[in-house]
């Protein structure tokens, strides 16, 4: 991949826009008792392949490794709760993060690209916990029947207009007009009754990062470049959808205590999983000076050259990117991201059995997601088919939420040696975390129809009425 495509910001926004629409048309029919937790939970999977289904996920296994490593220290400090929680980085040049009912946790590429360290980045995922943990969707039900359905179909309308680009300047005004016309004043109602929720969720949020062993002042300091650089959906979206309300007047009540605090020192592991979600998901040209800035200061950045290494992989330069990495790995020649993007790139190449000897050398230094699959692959490829199976197996537990990647290449492999039911079972996986619900029954049913489907026949048959229930509310 080359470039960003120029309408991806609109795709995020439309995405974050679609979420608040299935939301706001929720609560609206809402019955008058409060929302159950199971309610929640079925609003936040529909609501999460929507997101899926547009592309906009970012799914690198050693950025969502990290991140969910913080999460896991937060959750950890907010006490034991009744549901699972899901997070996930979104490909998107706007700034925001933002909590869907059910446990889903939002956050930008570009909110990672512009924070200064891990303990800001923790902040900010607390923030969005204890929203969650609050329960404040539930809260604002009544709110929500404020919008009347004709008026969400407003925000529907617009939403798609302003989003479809190729229709001429007219298009996006033409939205926008709709959006402010017939559900602005019914959508800002909703957030305006949300700003004692964010009060509530600072002074949670800063409580759970305090416990996680995060300082408190890098809340105060990831709010403060938000607010500096606009935390919203997008910079050409109104206002009022704004995801979090208020934010300059609860940076001076809430946090004004550790305005004066001195700044955090310098975080190089934070700084590698910026520079890598940087080369991945930036314009490039954008990119590219910001790496070679810090060469001109530092000849010996591994980090950024590493990142020009990932640069020159997405415009297909692919011996450039050789050169880059190298050069990286002679400042540090153990590091496992290095080693293991060395592999991606000679499979990339057609050298198969130096990619095999990258990865090696990167499992001997960490056993994680991305140089286990990146092995497993490279044995397929050698034929060394009993290897990889062992190492696919070992992806597929790793996977997750992570990187649904490992779930298809694991599913093909799997079938294609004689394994079908357990190659369509987790094709059905993959297909339903990318939002691609009619695949995943198919790949169900054919898992059940294959001769050893019985292991797989309960999980299938239930993941089948999921997805059919999905299906159909879909089409209605």
């Amino acid at each position: 991949m080359s470039k960003i495509p120029v309408s991806l910001a609109a795709k995020s926004a439309y995405c974050g826009l679609i979420s608040l629409l299935i939301l706001a048309q929720a609560l609206w029919t809402a019955p008058a008792q409060a929302v159950s937790q199971k309610e929640e939970l079925e609003l936040g999977r529909k609501v999460h392949l929507q997101l899926a289904a547009q592309k906009v996920l970012f799914n690198d296994p050693l950025v969502n490794q990290y991140i969910r490593r913080i999460c896991q220290r937060i959750l950890k400090a907010a006490g034991p709760q009744s549901f699972p929680f899901h997070f996930y980085v979104i490909q998107s040049d706007g700034l925001n993060a933002f909590a869907v009912p059910g446990g889903y946790i939002y956050l930008h590429t570009e909110t990672i690209i512009s924070l200064d360290n891990e303990g800001q980045l923790a902040a900010i995922l607390a923030h969005e916990v204890a929203h969650i943990t609050s329960r404040h969707f539930a809260r604002r039900q009544e709110a929500g029947r404020t919008a009347s359905m004709a008026s969400l179909a407003g925000v529907l309308a617009g939403v798609l207009l302003a989003s479809a680009g190729g229709g001429g300047s007219n298009t996006g005004a033409l939205g926008q007009a709709l959006m402010m016309g017939s559900a602005g004043a019914s959508i800002q109602a909703m957030l305006a009754n949300s700003r004692a929720d964010e009060t509530e969720a600072d002074r949670k949020g800063r409580s759970y990062m305090i416990k996680a062993g995060y300082n408190a002042r890098d809340m105060y300091g990831a709010f403060k470049i938000m607010n500096e650089k606009s935390y919203h959906f997008s910079s050409d979206m109104p206002n009022y959808l704004s995801t979090h309300p208020g934010l300059t007047s609860r940076m001076a009540s809430t946090f004004g205590d550790q305005a004066n605090q001195p700044p955090a020192p310098p975080d190089p592991a934070f700084r590698a999983v910026q520079d890598r979600v940087l080369a991945l998901s930036a314009v490039t040209r954008r990119a590219r000076s910001l790496f070679q800035k810090r060469l001109e200061t530092n000849s010996s950045d591994a980090s950024a050259l590493h990142g020009l290494g990932l640069l020159a992989a997405r415009e297909l330069n692919l011996n450039l990117a050789s050169e880059f990495i190298q050069k990286a790995l002679a400042v540090s020649p153990n590091n496992a991201e290095y080693l293991a993007d060395m592999g991606e790139i000679a499979i990339k190449r057609r050298k198969t059995q130096e990619a095999a000897g990258f990865f090696e050398r990167a499992r001997s230094q960490d056993k994680s997601l991305l140089p286990t699959v990146g092995l497993a692959r490279a044995y397929e490829l050698l034929a060394k088919t009993r290897e990889a199976s062992g190492l696919y197996d070992q992806a597929v537990e790793m996977a997750g939420d992570d990187y649904p990647e490992a779930l298809e290449l694991a599913g093909r492999f799997f079938g294609q040696n004689g394994q079908l039911a357990k190659g369509h079972y987790l094709l059905s996986r993959y297909f339903g975390d990318v939002g691609q619900p009619k695949q995943a029954v198919f790949h169900c049913r054919e898992a059940i129809k294959s001769p050893t489907g019985g292991t797989y026949k309960s999980r299938c048959e239930q993941n089948i009425r999921d997805f059919e229930e999905i299906i159909k509310d879909s089409k209605g």
